[in-house]
């Protein structure tokens, strides 16, 4: 696998593992590419609440792939990108 390949699929793991609310907030606006706006609007909740939940979403899978991987891995893959 090349290691894009594992970036996308050690990510999209860790995005199934996150809570339901968190989850749809990282969907509609990194994998569907939906403005801020037009995600929170689809969701029927405020963008201060959106942003709130993309925040949580990004620590939670910052510690969970770090715990499962580790630091050096992330750098290893990084540059190998």
């Amino acid at each position: 696998m090349t290691p894009e390949g594992e970036v996308k699929s050690i990510v999209r793991r860790h995005i199934a593992k996150l809570p339901e609310k968190e989850r749809a907030a990282v969907v509609k606006v990194f994998l569907e590419n939906k403005t801020i706006y037009l995600a929170a609007k689809e969701l029927k909740i405020t963008r201060h609440t959106l942003k709130y939940r993309l925040k949580k979403a990004k620590n939670a899978m910052r510690k969970s792939i770090t715990e499962e991987i580790g630091i050096e891995k992330i750098e290893e893959l990084l540059k190998e990108m």
